[in-house]
């Protein structure tokens, strides 16, 4: 066969490995967030399985999120160590598990057990950000974790629709076996296109210990995944209250609750098309501050709708809608800006910023929980405190 007609059979075989490449990164951050979300219409019945009040099961997400944060910590650097297939799999394992686990719970302790080994299985949440490093050329990165992140993004506030789903159909026990069953999938993909101790193509013999602390003394690269920590504190935080708010308080069903969170996926897909955009004409750093600036209008919103005493599920979806828009503008420019300082080393700095980010998540909506009757004046407020400070952390990198 001559080399004219090799070139196109050798293309299409580059572009089949980087689409099957695509989709295990893609699935690695969905699957990530299911058991938070997918998890989140049946506050109701958990809480009446368990006897307990609904703003006690939302503290359960909050305790998910601080364990998967710090597992993230731990994986990110072992899978520099060990390759990240063998960690990957090792973690997805583990989250099956803890998904059976929680399903098989008679109380809440033992739930709670599960949720944590759960949680510690999901930090292979974190090995996406290092494979895209990994596999994708320098040029692609920032594209890739754009366009991942927003799927996975719509995901997470589609979700509860197949969450509704699931509890109606499965009772609350459906989001944990359903978890399962995608997570075995997964675990397959992974297996199948992943080559032995696939670490870093860059990998080096510096210690973890050695990295982490370059990476903690690098000032540039700790304000890039702060203000990614910032806004992904007011997406999460807002994500995880939704059903205080659109279920106790506005009274909506299962379904009107999951249908109001599918208008806010959409919301997220136009904003990463809006930021796939933007990313080909002007500079991270501006398009940090534009998705700053939407923030901050999102929070003046939101407190003028709550001072007019204007609460409806029309109303507080505009706030929620720019939010979303903000959110895909920062998060995705911020992390490929973090990650391009440590491609050598990208596990244990992806772990380390992605704790950074979940650590400020759980105890953001673990504060929010607590609100009470302020709840949604505090979303308010933190959407304008976060905005500004995001902005005042862009303005000091490279200084």
């Amino acid at each position: 066969m001559s080399e004219s007609s090799c070139s196109p059979l050798l293309g299409s075989e580059i572009k089949r490995h980087q689409l099957s490449r695509f989709i295990l990164i893609t699935c690695i951050s969905l699957i990530s967030f299911f058991p938070i979300n997918i998890l989140l219409p049946s506050f109701p019945a958990l809480a009446a399985r368990f006897d307990m009040p609904s703003a006690d099961v939302a503290l359960s997400i909050s305790l998910f999120t601080l364990v998967f944060s710090i597992s993230q910590l731990v994986a990110g650097p072992l899978s520099d160590k060990w390759g990240r297939k063998e960690v990957l799999l090792g973690c997805i394992t583990l989250s099956i598990l803890g998904a059976i686990g929680c399903a098989l719970s008679t109380d809440y302790l033992s739930f709670l057990l599960f949720r944590s080994v759960q949680a510690m299985g999901c930090g292979f949440f974190v090995l996406g950000h290092a494979l895209v490093e990994d596999l994708f050329e320098e040029q692609d990165r920032a594209r890739v974790r754009l366009y991942y992140m927003t799927l996975s993004g719509s995901f997470v506030a589609l979700s509860p629709l197949i969450g509704s789903w699931l509890q109606t159909t499965f009772d609350w026990q459906g989001s944990f076996y359903g978890f399962a069953l995608m997570a075995s999938g997964m675990l397959i993909h992974a297996f199948c296109i992943l080559p032995s101790k696939s670490a870093s193509p860059h990998r080096t013999q510096v210690s973890i210990i050695g990295t982490l602390k370059d990476v903690a003394t690098n000032r540039d690269f700790l304000r890039y995944w702060w203000i990614a920590a910032l806004v992904f504190a007011c997406y999460f935080a807002l994500i995880s209250v939704t059903p205080l708010i659109f279920m106790d308080s506005l009274k909506l069903s299962e379904y009107q609750y999951a249908l109001v969170l599918m208008v806010y996926g959409v919301a997220y897909l136009l904003g990463g098309l809006a930021a796939s955009y933007l990313q080909k004409r002007i500079s991270l750093s501006r398009q940090i501050n534009i998705g700053l600036g939407l923030l901050l209008v999102a929070g003046g919103l939101l407190m003028l709708i709550v001072g007019l005493g204007a609460i409806t599920t029309i109303t507080l979806l505009i706030p929620m809608l720019i939010s979303a828009l903000a959110v895909t503008l920062v998060r995705p420019a911020a992390i490929s800006a973090a990650m391009l300082l440590f491609s050598s080393s990208a596990g244990t700095a992806a772990s380390a910023g992605n704790s950074i980010m979940f650590i400020t998540a759980a105890v953001s909506s673990a504060a929010l929980a607590q609100a009470g009757a302020n709840l949604l004046l505090t979303i308010a407020i933190s959407f304008i405190v976060f905005s500004v400070w995001g902005v005042v952390t862009n303005a000091r990198v490279g200084r």
